[in-house]
């Protein structure tokens, strides 16, 4: 199985090509081509800039499978291909 992307299927203007599942995860999910990919969804995707008013640039972890204490607010992602959940 490969969790790989179909070349057909990747956005231009993103940098992520998969997302996967958290390694805690009780399922995995795999990406098939069903035949239903249209030609016209090869639309560019357009960026959005949102004010993000975070209350600090620095988060504390408390996750016994993270290897450290402090990191920068991860929970938002960019159009260079960084994906958080």
């Amino acid at each position: 199985m490969s969790d790989a992307i179909p070349m057909t299927r990747l956005h231009k203007g993103r940098g992520a090509a998969s997302n996967p599942e958290g390694r805690f995860e009780p399922t995995r999910h795999q990406t098939e081509d069903d035949g239903w990919h249209r030609e016209d969804d090869d639309r560019r995707p357009v960026t959005e800039v949102r004010e993000e008013l975070a209350r600090s640039v620095i988060t504390r972890n408390d996750s016994p499978d993270i290897g450290f204490d402090h990191a920068t607010n991860p929970y938002r992602g960019c159009e260079h291909g960084m994906t958080f959940l």
